[in-house]
C-alpha cells in the first residue's frame, strides 16, 4: 500500500502545460499540495517553487539564472510539503529532462513513486510524443495514470480530434483535454482513480510460453582507466581527483569497486589493506567536502560495503551490467530490476526471477555465489 497519495505531472518537452495540469488537479483535490521542481517563468502555489526564465532543460535554465537544483533537497521538500495532504508534483521540461547533469525528471518521479500524468500539447503528431514518454515511464516501473491534451481549443480541428481518438486506442491510459482557461476543468476527471493507478500487469495475450518482452536498461558508463599514482605514496588530493572521476562515471557504486578500479589503474593486482587505506581516506575527505555522498556499510547492511555516488546522482540507477561482475552491482539496483521483471513478466518464483536477472544481464550460469547474492536482492525487493 502506497504510504503517500499523489500524482507527478510530466510533459513531452518544453511548454507542454504541466503546471496548468497540476493546478487543475490541485483544484480537483480538496487537500492537495502543489510542488514544482523548476517552473519556467511560471508559478504554482508552493513555497518551494523555483522560477527560471530560460526556455531550456532545468539544469541549463537554473545555470543561466545563477542557481543550481539539489535533487535530494527537492525530494525531501516535496515529501515534507505534502505531509497529510495529496501531493501534486509538476516536473517541467519533459520526463527525461535533466535537473542536474546526473539526475532527470524521471529519477525524481521514481523517488516519489507516484502515478504519472502526462501533459502534451494538442498538436499534430502528439500521439508519437506521448507514446515515447509513456514507454520511458513504464520502463522505469512508473504507472501512467492518464494523458492530458493541453491547449485544447473550442472547437478542435479534425487533426486534434483524430489524434485524441488514436491516443485513446493505443496508449493504455485515459485521455482527457484541457483548455488554457482551466478553471473547473478537472471537475469531471476521475482523479480518485488516477491516484490509485498501478503499473499495468504483463500482457496475457497468447500462451504462457510466449516470449517475454525485454527489459530496457540504462547504458552503463564505465570509467576509462588512465595512469594514476601508487595509492601508497601519491598525495591525497591527486587520489581524491581520480576517485571523483571514477564515481562521476560509475556512481552509485560499491566503494570496493571504486577502490579496485583505482588500484588496477595504478598497476596493482590485489587490493591489499595497505593500498585500500589511502583510497578509503580519499573518499572520506570527498564526503566531508560534500563532493560525494558516502553511505556507510552500517546503514546498508545487506550490501556488506560502503556505497558512493555524486550528490546529484540518483540513489539507484538500473543499468546494463557493463564491465561489472554480478557481485559489483549494488543490491538496491538488482532489487529494482527484480521489481521491473515482476511488473513486466509476472514472475514470482525466486528461481525464475534469478534466471530472468541473469538473462537480462547477458549471463548464463547461476553459480552458488550468484544464487546467494540474487537471493538477497529478491528479499530486498519484497
Amino acid at each position: 500500500m502506497r504510504a503517500m497519495q499523489g500524482i507527478t505531472v510530466v510533459g513531452c518537452g518544453l511548454d507542454s502545460g504541466e503546471l496548468l495540469v497540476a493546478r487543475a488537479l490541485g483544484d480537483a483535490v480538496a487537500d492537495a499540495r502543489l510542488f514544482a521542481t523548476a517552473a519556467m517563468g511560471q508559478s504554482v502555489d508552493s513555497q518551494s517553487e523555483r522560477k527560471f526564465r530560460a526556455g531550456a532543460a532545468p539544469v541549463i535554465a537554473a545555470r543561466h539564472a545563477g542557481a543550481a537544483l539539489d535533487p535530494a533537497a527537492l525530494v525531501t521538500e516535496a515529501l515534507d510539503s505534502a505531509e497529510h495532504q495529496v501531493l501534486i508534483a509538476a516536473a517541467p521540461g519533459g520526463l527525461l529532462a535533466s535537473l542536474t547533469e546526473h539526475y532527470s525528471n524521471r529519477d525524481f518521479a521514481r523517488e516519489l513513486g507516484l502515478p504519472v500524468v502526462i501533459a502534451a500539447r494538442a498538436v499534430g503528431g502528439v500521439t508519437g510524443q506521448v507514446r515515447l514518454v509513456a514507454e520511458a515511464a513504464r520502463a522505469a516501473g512508473l504507472a501512467v495514470a492518464a494523458i492530458v491534451l493541453t491547449g485544447w481549443p473550442d472547437p478542435p480541428n479534425r487533426v486534434q480530434l483524430d489524434e485524441r481518438e488514436l491516443l485513446s486506442k493505443i496508449v493504455r491510459a485515459p485521455v482527457v483535454t484541457l483548455s488554457d482557461a482551466s478553471d473547473g476543468a478537472a471537475a469531471g476527471w476521475p482523479v480518485a482513480d488516477w491516484l490509485q493507478a498501478e503499473a499495468p500487469p504483463p500482457e496475457e495475450e497468447g500462451s504462457a510460453a510466449a516470449p517475454a518482452a525485454p527489459i530496457n536498461l540504462d547504458p552503463y558508463d564505465a570509467w576509462q582507466p588512465h595512469q594514476v599514482g601508487d595509492p601508497r605514496n601519491t598525495p591525497r588530493p591527486q587520489i581524491m581527483q581520480t576517485m571523483l572521476e571514477i564515481i562521476d562515471a560509475e556512481g552509485p557504486m560499491t566503494a570496493m569497486r571504486a577502490y579496485s578500479l583505482y588500484n588496477r589503474a595504478a598497476g596493482g593486482r590485489k587490493l591489499t589493506s595497505v593500498a585500500k587505506a589511502p583510497l578509503s581516506s580519499a573518499v572520506y575527505w570527498l564526503a566531508r567536502e560534500n563532493k560525494v555522498t558516502l553511505t556507510r556499510e552500517a546503514d546498508v547492511p545487506w550490501q556488506g560495503d560502503d556505497m558512493v555516488r555524486l550528490p546529484d546522482q540518483p540513489p539507484v540507477r538500473v543499468r546494463e551490467l557493463g564491465p561489472r561482475s554480478l557481485d559489483e552491482v549494488p543490491l538496491d539496483e538488482i532489487a529494482e530490476l527484480v521489481k521491473l521483471i515482476r511488473g513486466a513478466h509476472g514472475a514470482s518464483d525466486p528461481t525464475d526471477l534469478k534466471r530472468a536477472v541473469l538473462s537480462t544481464y547477458g549471463l548464463v550460469r547461476l553459480t552458488s555465489r550468484a544464487d546467494e547474492y540474487l537471493g538477497l536482492a529478491i528479499d530486498l525487493a519484497s
